[in-house]
């Protein structure tokens, strides 16, 4: 990919928009960052595809995460319980917060053009 085409390349910003997307509208922008992956990964540069794979990785695990806690929930005492209002406060109080402040990082360097490794996830999108 020659240089003028990597500066006009935005799918590592897309994709960490995406996922900060996805942690606030669970699923709908999952299926966005999908979409992307499998219409852009091919055409861009390494520093994109890092980025598309890693926000890949933790959409998949925050979206396993709010599943699970769903489950959970249903499984117990149902969504009108002290459970379910504990589980969910839990989940966007830590989990959310933990994973946006790795998406604004990757975002920013995103826009940069700049390689990031999110903690715990940059091993395994090698």
């Amino acid at each position: 990919m020659d240089q003028r085409a990597s500066l006009n390349d935005h799918t590592a910003a897309f994709a960490e928009a995406f996922f900060m997307a996805n942690l606030l509208f669970v699923g709908i922008f999952y299926l966005a960052l999908w979409a992307l992956y499998f219409m852009k990964y091919q055409q861009t540069s390494s520093v994109g595809k890092k980025h598309l794979t890693q926000s890949l990785i933790a959409s998949t695990i925050s979206l396993t995460i709010f599943i699970a806690i769903n489950t959970f929930i249903l499984l117990t005492d149902g969504y009108a319980s002290l459970t379910a209002l504990f589980s969910l406060e839990v989940y966007f109080m830590l989990v959310v917060p933990l994973f946006l402040f790795v998406g604004i990082v990757g975002f920013s360097r995103a826009i940069k053009g700049m390689e990031y490794n999110c903690p715990l996830i940059g091993s395994f999108s090698k």
